[in-house]
């Protein structure tokens, strides 16, 4: 299988996390992030939204990453990424489509986007509306982790491969030199998120994120 993709890409990273805790095995093909690349016609003959991720098994082509996730659930059923049974598969799906349309995107282009691209100092009241604006998001999701340890269910699932690179990659953001002005009140996750936290660390302890952890930020992390 191939998974077409740039590292560092939060949507790329669900799906790399899925593949490792299926043991399935995979090549990566790398993407340029820019938009030459992306809307290039052979990219976009792959995924005509010119994003990705985008995975090639065989002749089967599939784009978006809840989509691929869905699909390797039942190319290899175990473990199970959406349950075992009808309501564990709906309050999963409730809970990666709740993430995704009412808090991932705003996050990832208000905040993360303009402080990775070294606009963070420009664009400093309009990453700080967007950091309030997500706190009471980062809330419901604390309040999840601490009912449940995850996200949608007591057990590791879709919807916590779908929010952790998000998260994490907030995490990476708020923590630039750049951002550290900003008052951003994201970190430490533990002082105002402590539920969040802890379950950010049992991912971080699974052997896939290590496995997963975007090659374009351990080269940063050694020349840091």
């Amino acid at each position: 299988m191939q998974v077409h993709m740039f590292s560092g890409s939060a949507f790329a990273w669900r799906v790399l996390l899925a593949l490792e805790l299926k043991g399935l095995a995979y090549t990566e093909v790398p993407v340029q992030a820019s938009q030459a690349a992306l809307k290039s016609p052979e990219f976009l003959a792959l995924n005509p939204r010119g994003k990705v991720p985008v995975i090639r098994d065989g002749d089967y082509t599939l784009a978006e990453s809840a989509a691929i996730m869905a699909y390797l659930d039942r190319k290899a059923p175990e473990p199970p990424l959406f349950g075992r049974i009808a309501e564990e598969a709906g309050a999963i799906w409730r809970a990666i489509l709740d993430f995704d349309l009412y808090f991932c995107r705003d996050c990832i282009e208000r905040i993360v986007v303009p402080i990775f691209t070294g606009r963070a100092a420009a664009e400093g009241e309009a990453i700080r509306q967007a950091a309030r604006a997500s706190h009471p998001e980062l809330a419901k999701l604390d309040a999840a982790a601490a009912r449940r340890g995850w996200i949608a269910v007591p057990a590791l699932s879709a919807a916590d491969l779908a929010v952790f690179p998000v998260v994490e990659t907030l995490a990476r953001a708020a923590g630039k030199p750049d951002a550290r002005p900003l008052g951003l009140e994201l970190l430490p996750l533990e002082a105002r998120y402590p539920a969040l936290a802890a379950w950010r660390a049992k991912i971080q302890a699974l052997p896939a994120y290590a496995r997963t952890y975007p090659a374009y930020w351990k080269k940063l992390d050694a020349a840091a």
